[in-house]
């Protein structure tokens, strides 16, 4: 069994991460999917890369846990992308597996499960549209810009989001959290405004390794459901993900939406029947056409 340090060293020992340097045309912000992938830039099961994309799936144990990360460099920040079930103003669900086969997702995520947010409000814009404006206080939310950067807001004010103007504006924000990594630190916001922090269970994370480069990291744990002991506490995750040398990391929904999806199919928990229908997910498409 690696120990948590092994599992980080052998992450940043891998091979030159970056697809290639050709431009892309950006995709549009809004609904749409990605480019339609080729099967000739799938070269393994756990290895995805065109002119636009790069997408290197490895696998870790802590304890008796399983953990699959994803690292992903994309060409243009339109790549790093949201979806919802149906429409992101309606209350309705689908299993993820299908909303990431629908918009073409080479690698996907599940989201803040915004339904459950939009009845105790949130401050949530999806693909550039605004659609909830009412902030919870005390919960971090995970804003993504223009540019594909992350920050990580713990309060959401008029004065921070005049801010975005200059970096491209808000394409994405998330409302679940807490943050993990904030500007290079693992932060200690694990009290009672997130859920049930000190249960071991499957948890679910978005990263950026660095502000300035499109390089991230989706990181999902099983739980005690997939092996005996298994799962993490919100403070084991963050303690892990802050091996992984990440500038920030937020956590999303964890349980049994925790799941990630590689090239249309589910990739962990293969054999839990309880995965529920999502609201939503979080996902990377190609920018290169046939």
């Amino acid at each position: 069994m690696r120990t948590i340090q092994a599992a980080a060293a052998a992450l940043l020992l891998t091979a030159v991460f970056a697809p290639a340097a050709a431009e892309v045309t950006p995709l549009p912000i809004d609904l749409s999917g990605g480019m339609p992938y080729g099967e000739e830039s799938c070269l393994s099961n756990t290895l995805y890369e065109d002119e636009s994309l790069r997408v290197e799936v490895t696998e870790d144990v802590v304890g008796t846990t399983r953990v699959v990360i994803a690292r992903v460099r994309i060409a243009d920040p339109s790549q790093l992308r949201t979806a919802p079930a149906y429409a992101f103003d309606r209350d309705q669900t689908a299993m993820m597996d299908a909303i990431a086969q629908r918009v073409n997702a080479v690698l996907a995520i599940n989201g803040d499960y915004y339904s459950y947010q939009a009845t105790r409000g949130g401050y949530m814009i999806r693909q550039g549209e605004t659609y909830i404006d009412k902030p919870i206080k005390g919960r971090d939310v995970l804003i993504i810009d223009g540019n594909g950067d992350f920050t990580i807001e713990h309060e959401i004010t008029e004065e921070t989001l005049e801010k975005y103007e200059a970096m491209g504006g808000i394409v994405n924000s998330f409302n679940f959290g807490p943050g993990l990594i904030v500007d290079g630190e693992m932060t200690d916001s694990f009290g009672a405004a997130y859920n049930s922090p000190k249960i071991k269970a499957a948890r679910s994370c978005i990263a950026q390794v660095r502000r300035g480069e499109m390089e991230y990291l989706c990181i999902v744990t099983e739980s005690s459901d997939d092996s005996a002991g298994g799962g993490l506490t919100l403070r084991e995750f963050a303690e892990y993900v802050a091996t992984m040398g990440v500038e920030n990391a937020y956590n999303l929904d964890g349980g049994n939406s925790a799941a990630m999806i590689y090239l249309g199919e589910k990739i962990t928990s293969v054999d839990d029947r309880d995965h529920r229908p999502l609201s939503d997910i979080i996902y990377f498409a190609s920018a290169v056409s046939e």
